[in-house]
């Protein structure tokens, strides 16, 4: 999977699925759908983001499926919840990159060293047939 496959992007908004919160009256739900459903990693650090922008269009956010669920009030500037949304989507992509990256490395690493250790113990069984007793 590519870097542009694992990222994930904000397409558009449910305008079917807006509702009214169950929890206060004023407060309405807004399904933004994202390109792809995240996994969990990808879901703990957008939390962690978004909790650390101090951006003051914060709004309780919930990740269900492939939306991220926002509650908003009537006089809210939808395009700048989004915008600030969609800076701290790609902020989280920009983490779960590193991490893969790191991940790939550590798995190469570890290959590099099973090859290593392959190498060493085949040499070991090689030269213990020329042993003399």
């Amino acid at each position: 999977m590519s870097e542009e496959e694992r990222n994930i992007k904000i397409i558009s908004v449910d305008k079917n699925a807006i509702k009214e919160s169950p929890d206060h009256k004023e407060i309405w739900v807004l399904p933004f759908k994202l390109s792809r459903k995240p996994d969990e990693s990808w879901e703990r650090n957008f939390y962690d983001v978004y909790k650390k922008n101090p951006n003051d269009v914060k709004r309780k956010v919930n990740i269900a499926e492939d939306y991220i669920m926002v509650s908003i009030t009537a006089t809210d500037d939808l395009q700048k919840v989004l915008d600030a949304l969609k800076i701290d989507v790609v902020k989280t992509n920009t983490i779960c990159e590193v991490n893969f990256q790191k991940k790939l490395q550590l798995q190469q690493e570890l290959e590099a060293l099973k090859k290593k250790q392959l190498e060493i113990m085949t040499k070991f069984k090689d030269d213990s047939d020329h042993l003399q007793f």
